[in-house]
């Protein structure tokens, strides 16, 4: 019984230490979106307000999401990337308009990953997948997005989100241009030590995220270790 106890209370122990790493990325994000805002110098309407809140409650689901799914599940330690980026994606739906998006997921692999690795992936993907739906057709029509994931048992990893819209502005640079949610999805990928590329023309997006085989621990600047 005294080995049980030992056991479980381990388990708690960590547990407690991935929230709070989690939440550490989460509230750096949060910070990282506030400097922005309080540097423009601008004056929100009651709408941007609505929707700043709006992206904050996403990411507060994404990070609840993935704990729930480390409770389930029966390694607590590690997360099957491609179940939970598509639950997280379909979250993502629910909060656009009905017949907004078409969305579709497939996943390859059977690799399990850290879950703060898990986090940060879904943080950017979310973000991707409401960009998309956001700014792929002004004019109003359906955007179809598709989200591929793939793992490997080494913890390497590649996510691709691709729409079929407009692509990017004359000139972007998706590497250094963008507001906030560029940088945030840069400083994601960055703490990851991984390569957010992108691929775009007048017939859609298509940004891939690659984390390639984990061999040090490093320190995300959003907070948290990810080693």
């Amino acid at each position: 019984m005294s080995i049980s106890i030992e056991h479980g209370a381990v388990g708690l122990a960590e547990a407690d230490h991935q929230m709070a790493n989690n939440l550490a990325s989460l509230n750096g994000a949060i910070r990282l979106q506030r400097g922005a805002i309080g540097e423009s110098g601008k004056t929100f309407t009651s709408d941007q307000v609505c929707v700043l809140l709006d992206d904050i409650s996403a990411r507060l689901e994404v990070t609840a999401r993935l704990h729930k799914s480390l409770a389930l599940s029966e390694n607590g330690n590690r997360v099957n990337l491609g179940d939970f980026l598509r639950e997280i994606s379909e979250m993502i739906g629910t909060l656009v308009p009905q017949g907004k998006m078409d969305l579709t997921f497939d996943n390859s692999g059977t690799g399990n990953i850290d879950p703060r690795h898990a986090l940060h992936a879904a943080l950017i993907a979310a973000e991707l997948v409401a960009n998309a739906c956001k700014y792929a057709h002004p004019s109003g029509l359906i955007v179809k997005v598709h989200i591929h994931s793939e793992t490997n048992d080494d913890g390497s990893f590649v996510v691709e989100v691709t729409d079929d819209g407009v692509g990017f502005p004359e000139n972007f640079d998706p590497s250094t241009d963008g507001g906030l949610g560029f940088q945030l999805m840069r400083a994601l990928a960055n703490g990851l030590n991984a390569k957010l590329q992108f691929e775009h023309d007048s017939l859609g997006v298509c940004a891939r995220l690659v984390k390639p085989r984990h061999l040090a621990p490093y320190t995300t600047k959003l907070g948290g270790n990810l080693g």
